[in-house]
């Protein structure tokens, strides 16, 4: 089993100022068996995220802390009520990991396997996210195929809101690696 080192436990530790960010689980290995996997994946199928978001002010303030994000709209409530969106929002990106939170071990999980890579993603963005907000995620397996030896995942995702406001489509692709056995195997067929 592959552990995290010392230094970067320390850091996570450091950094970890929310009670999600605490109980979040940053070692991908731990459940590992319970994600979707690339070879069991149809294409079409639908589901939720494992659990919903409930964006507090200490997750705008630890995201907006550790990007070290500098526009008034996310940061002072007072110069956002100023702005076309009357308060303070978070930014954008804050969707990022908001997802890998809900993904959790559910319909989505595959985007906590290890070793996996990103070879990009596109994010539409429709409704800001404010403090208050409850976020699901309803995902939907979009393709799947293979590109020289790679196996390529692709989900579209949609992050709504307690009001069933679209907040954000979300297409995201992995090359999700082959698991030891795999690729024990495919080298031992490659031999004969």
């Amino acid at each position: 089993m592959v552990r995290i080192s010392k230094e970067a436990e320390n850091l996570i530790k450091r950094f970890q100022k929310t009670e999600k960010q605490k109980e979040f689980q940053y070692d991908f290995f731990v459940d590992q068996s319970k994600y979707e996997k690339w070879e069991d994946v149809e294409i079409g199928t639908e589901g939720f995220g494992e659990r919903e978001f409930v964006v507090k002010k200490e997750d705008i303030d630890a995201y907006v802390e550790c990007t070290q994000e500098e526009n008034p709209v996310f940061k002072d409530e007072e110069s956002a009520k100023k702005t076309p969106w009357g308060g303070r929002i978070a930014p954008p990106m804050f969707i990022t990991p908001v997802v890998f939170w809900i993904a959790g071990t559910g319909s989505g999980s595959w985007i906590r396997t290890p070793g996996a890579i990103n070879p990009g993603q596109k994010i539409e963005f429709y409704e800001p996210i404010r403090e208050g907000d409850v976020l699901k995620i309803k995902s939907r397996a979009y393709d799947k195929y293979l590109k020289r030896g790679k196996r390529y995942l692709t989900y579209y995702s949609e992050i709504i809101n307690q009001r069933n406001e679209l907040v954000a489509k979300w297409w995201g692709t992995l090359i999700l690696p082959y698991s030891k056995g795999e690729e024990e195997h495919r080298i031992e067929g490659a031999k004969k």
